[in-house]
């Protein structure tokens, strides 16, 4: 993700950091579904790739589990400390593209909400790569998939992430990348991700 990027998240921090509640009731509903399709029930460490202001960090600890997140953006992050204070979630500060401060198969599950779509293709490789390495079951995106409207096209274009190449060939490039993918639609514009990493990284 370019830095100009990074800071356009830094400076809008403050906003989407209103919808909070909003969001935490979203992803309740999320992880419900998730439910049954994954036996949740069995898995403990789950890391929130791009947790942002932190909702689905909230939500998964709120569930039971044991809850870490990254994320580029510094605003984004203190946001999220600030409403996740006292949980005892672990969140940490990286930089675009870097290596995650984990050890290999240290979590159970790897979820990216909303992040895959904002990046170009060649980040994306090193960001599913990254994922595979640190989540010994499962890798979990939710994002968009081919079905489009005009206001999330247009915020999207505003944003200047990959969304118009990443919902073309979303599916494709997760064939390439995962040993099994699943997709469950769960609106008109979004899916559930389900992926298998390749038990060979290298």
């Amino acid at each position: 993700m370019p830095k100009d990027h990074v800071k356009l998240f830094d400076t809008i921090s403050p906003v989407y950091a209103w919808f909070f509640n909003s969001q935490v009731a979203y992803y309740r509903k999320v992880i419900n579904i998730l439910k049954q399709h994954v036996p949740l029930e069995n898995y403990k460490r789950v890391l929130d790739v791009g947790c942002g202001t932190g909702p689905l960090c909230y939500v998964l600890k709120k569930a039971g589990f044991d809850t870490y997140g990254v994320e580029v953006s510094k605003g984004m992050l203190d946001q999220a400390l600030k409403r996740l204070k006292g949980m005892d979630i672990k969140a940490y500060k990286i930089e675009p593209g870097e290596r995650f401060p984990f050890d290999d198969n240290f979590f159970d599950i790897a979820i990216a909400s909303y992040v895959a779509h904002g990046i170009k293709k060649e980040e994306r490789e090193i960001l599913y790569k990254e994922m595979s390495r640190v989540a010994r079951d499962y890798v979990i995106l939710h994002d968009y998939h081919r079905n489009r409207d005009f206001l999330t096209s247009f915020v999207e274009w505003l944003e200047g992430g990959d969304y118009f190449n990443f919902v073309e060939q979303v599916e494709e490039e997760l064939r390439k990348n995962f040993e099994g993918v699943k997709v469950v639609e769960l609106s008109k514009r979004v899916s559930l991700y389900i992926l298998k990493p390749y038990k060979d990284l290298n």
